[in-house]
Formats: structure tokens, sequence, C-alpha cells
């Protein structure tokens, strides 16, 4: 599949559900509110493009400039006003992160939210306030469904802003995957290698050094252009997190979506991560693509190579994982499939940090070590390196402690301390290898979902899920 295609291809077949501007605490206090108005939340809603979506807020983002901030702020507060459609509603903050307009939480309008996080401490409001600072864009995490037990799912909103001081976005619900961009794969011209993969990314950076920046871009958003070859398609975008030219998706190019904090369905912000990869140079990065076959979906290892064209753009390209084509059509057969979920993997993290900033360094440190201690468990088992890339701990592989590691790559090419590094100090800690399952006594790699956190400021703790995910 695609890559560009799923990124861009937002929320083509998700089913819409409201979506809140809060946090999980608050929503566990003050569901009463949302429940008065749950037949305005129906539990599946029409099916919306991304232009549609779009459409939304940019007629709330016209209206308040028209009408101005008092006028527009009482009508999106309004919970029978013509800002609620089917379930979607559009809701404002400022850049201080006061609340502005929540129409079914009225109690929170006029309060300071901006340090809500979610499940997995995403700074929501942050986010939110940092891609509609760049006019227009996407911003997902993961939230209670209000409709459905306050079950945890993925959510999407669009923001933007609209004067410089205030932003109005809306968001929707939806079940796993389905609001990512990973709703099917593209079709493959031919057997593609990374050796193709590089070649292509690397053609497109050196076409744009000779014709210039507005040539280039023109070529890349063309359907039908020499950098438009089946799955491989290049995608350039600036520092920001910008769409500047895709020829999957020209319409979304042109109209400048930001995707700075736009996450897969393993919480993994594929763009911000490539652009931290294109500032040091360029750089493999994965992600997935999802693939349906007899009522089961199996998420495909993608393979992603960054490289930056100047100071003010990059520019990329993906395929799957060629030694996994055969999940294109759905064979499973001799695939490592995944025996825990994201959230097993963030809570042993999280519970290891814990342990750590309460026992100390040593004592943390010997525990990990341990193959029979508290932090291997049920498959998963946590690690510890500094900043430097020196391993301090890992139950499995003793011959990696007290090594550095900040330069290792995986088969194909990947920097696995960089990347856990870099998502560490975005503020997501989730990011991905293909890597040996060690533990598991496998040789060949296979992919691993990782989530890293900082115990301070100098060494952090991760750990790792192995295995394609199918559901």
């Amino acid at each position: 599949m695609r890559w560009h295609a799923l990124l861009l291809a937002l929320i083509l077949t998700a089913a819409l559900l409201a979506a809140a501007c809060t946090n999980t605490s608050r929503m566990d206090e003050k569901n009463s509110i949302v429940s008065k108005n749950v037949t305005a939340i129906p539990a599946t809603g029409g099916k919306l493009t991304p232009q549609e979506l779009i459409a939304i807020v940019e007629d709330a983002r016209e209206y308040a400039r028209n009408n101005g901030r008092e006028k527009a702020i009482a009508a999106f507060n309004d919970p029978d006003g013509s800002f609620v459609r089917n379930g979607i509603y559009i809701f404002a903050e400022d850049y201080n992160g006061t609340a502005l307009a929540e129409p079914f939480e009225p109690e929170i309008v006029g309060t300071n939210i901006r340090n809500m996080t979610d499940r997995y401490g995403t700074p929501l409001v942050k986010n939110l306030e940092e891609t509609a600072g760049y006019g227009i864009g996407y911003v997902s995490y993961d939230y209670p469904d209000m409709v459905d037990n306050h079950t945890i799912r993925g959510k999407l909103s669009v923001v933007a802003d609209v004067d410089g001081t205030y932003y109005v976005g809306a968001g929707t619900y939806a079940g796993s995957g389905m609001i990512y961009p990973s709703t099917a794969i593209g079709p493959a011209t031919r057997a593609y290698t990374t050796a193709d993969l590089t070649k292509f990314v690397g053609d497109a950076v050196s076409y744009a050094k000779k014709n210039g920046r507005e040539a280039a871009l023109a070529s890349f958003n063309d359907p039908k252009g020499k950098f438009a070859d089946g799955e491989l398609t290049i995608m350039a975008v600036d520092y920001n997190g910008t769409v500047l030219a895709s020829s999957l998706t020209p319409d979304a190019a042109n109209t400048r979506i930001n995707l700075i904090n736009y996450h897969d369905p393993d919480g993994v912000t594929t763009i911000r991560e490539m652009r931290d990869l294109a500032r040091q140079g360029g750089g493999i990065s994965y992600t997935v693509a999802a693939v349906t076959n007899d009522g089961k979906t199996a998420y495909a290892p993608k393979i992603d190579y960054a490289l930056p064209v100047d100071d003010t753009y990059w520019v990329f390209s993906g395929i799957i994982v060629p030694e996994y084509e055969q999940l294109r059509k759905g064979n499973l057969t001799g695939i490592s499939l995944r025996n825990q979920t994201r959230t097993d993997l963030y809570d042993l993290v999280d519970r290891a940090v814990i342990y750590a900033k309460a026992n100390g360094k040593e004592k943390t440190l010997a525990e990990i070590n341990n193959p029979h201690g508290q932090f291997v468990s049920g498959g998963l088992f946590v690690w510890a390196e500094d900043f430097n890339g020196t391993v301090l701990a890992d139950p499995f592989w003793k011959d990696l402690v007290g090594k550095n590691w900040l330069t290792f790559t995986d088969p194909y090419g990947s920097k696995i301390t960089v990347m856990n590094i870099n998502a560490i100090t975005n503020g997501t800690g989730f990011t991905r290898a293909m890597v040996t399952d060690t533990m598991a006594g496998r040789t060949e790699p296979v992919p691993k979902l990782m989530y890293g956190k900082a115990v301070d400021d100098t060494w952090w703790i991760a750990s790792g899920i192995y295995g394609v995910q199918v559901t």
C-alpha cells in the first residue's frame, strides 16, 4: 500500500461519532452532560470524506472571521445550533489553552485545559494548538468513546486557525484502524526492493535541486509524472509537517494540510518521525498498511525513506517491507503475530519508570536485568539505555549491556536507538523497527512496535511488541 494514500485518504471509511475536546477524568466525572445529548451522537453515522470534514471546520472558521469572535463562540456553544451536524460539532480554544466552545460540556468553558493528555500521555490540546498554528491540519490521539462505555478508541480532529488568537476544530471517533489512513493497499506495478525505494527518493532530491522548488513540487504533484510509479510515490513536506506535494492527493497538498500531529494506529507520529530524520540527514522509518481478507485485517509493515531537499522541505516514499509482500493477499503463513497490545506495552514501561523514580537507578537496573523479575511479563520485557545510546540493562541480551548502540541499525538501515531517543524527545514515545525476537529465540527480523519513556534527563526505559497485528 502507498503510505501516502494511507496518510492522506483520511477517514474515507470511518463511521463518525461525536468528538469532545476534554480529558478522561473530566469525561468520567461529567458524562451526564453528554448523555443528555446522546441522540445527537449516533453510534453509527454518515461517512465523510476528508474534504467534507475539512469543509465543516472551514465553514466554522469563515463564520468566525465574518461575524466576530463573540458571536461565533456563542453559536459554537449552542448544542442545538447549526454547527452541530449529525453528531459532529465545533469546539474552540485560544492559544493559551482556554476552552472557548464546548457545546456538550458548558461547565468547562472558560477553564484552562492545555495540559490534558490522553491514555498514552499524548498532549491533546498542545498538539491541537501547534497544528492550528500552522493553518489547518489533522491531530490524532486515543480517547474514550462516550457512546460505548468510554472504550478508548482512536480519534481524529481537524483544527484551523481563525485569527491568530484562537482556533476551531471538529473530531471523529471510529474503531481501531478505521480513522487512520491504513484502509487499503495500493497496487504494486512490480516487486519493489529497498534499493528501488532509496534510489527513487534520491532521484527526487536530485531533480528538486537541479530544477528548483516550484518545478519539483509540480512534478511531485503530477499523478502521471515520473515520480508516481505505482506504490512508489513521492510526497513533499515542509519542516512544520505541512504537505506540499503528493501525486496521490494533489488537492490535499494544494490545501496545505498539516500532519505533524497525525499518528498511525499504533501511536507512531509518522510525519514528525520522518521530519526528525530529515533534519538529521535522512533515514529509514516504518509504519503499517491494513490488508483485509476473509474478515481479518493484518497490518503489514511498511518501510519509508526520507531525505532533505534543502532547509525548507524534505521528501519521502515507502513500500511494504519486501519480506512481507505475502500479506498483500492475506497470507499469514510463517508470519509472527502479536500477542500483546499497545496498552500492555505502555503500561509496562510506565510502571517501570514509576518504579525507577521511587527506588533509584541501581536497584531498578538490577530488577530490569533479572529475566524472572517483575518487568518481564507475558512476553514483554523492558530494557534501559542512557541518552548517549549506552545500554544499561537488558534481561535477555546480556552482551549488549555496557555497549553503545547509537549507530546500530536494523537490517534495513534504521537506527533503532536514535529512533527511540527521537520518539522520547518529541514526546510521543512510540516508534518501530525490524528486529530479532531474542526472547522467543527467533533469528529472522520481525516488526517491533516500541515505546520508550525518560526516567530523567540522563536515561530512559523502553519495551517492545513483536509481530504483525491482526484484528
